[in-house]
C-alpha cells in the first residue's frame, strides 16, 4: 500500500477514535471519509462509499449531535474493525 494511502487510512482510524472520545463530530468523520474514499485505490474491497453514504444520511436527519455521534459509531463500527486489521499497532 502506498505511503499516502496508509497515512489517509491511519488518519481515518484516528478520526473514528476521536469520534468515540467525543473529540470530533459526525461532520469531521464525513469530511475525512469523503477525501479518503476518493484517494484510496490499492484496497478495492474497502468500500468506503458505504460508510460515506451512511454518515451522510445521519448528518441530514436533524438529530442532536450526540444522537448523530451514536449513530455514526454504529455505522462505522465494521470499518473500525477493518482498519484495525490493516493497522493493528495503531
Amino acid at each position: 500500500m502506498p505511503k499516502t494511502e496508509t497515512q489517509l487510512l491511519e488518519n481515518l482510524f484516528d478520526c473514528l477514535d476521536r469520534l468515540f472520545d467525543r473529540d470530533c463530530g459526525t461532520v469531521d468523520v464525513y469530511n475525512l471519509l469523503f477525501a479518503t474514499e476518493k484517494l484510496i485505490t490499492s484496497i478495492p474491497d474497502l468500500n468506503l462509499d458505504h460508510y460515506l453514504s451512511g454518515v451522510e444520511q445521519i448528518m441530514r436527519n436533524g438529530e442532536s449531535d450526540e444522537v448523530q455521534r451514536e449513530m455514526s459509531l454504529a455505522v462505522t463500527s465494521s470499518l473500525r474493525h477493518k482498519l484495525n486489521e490493516l493497522f493493528p499497532l495503531i
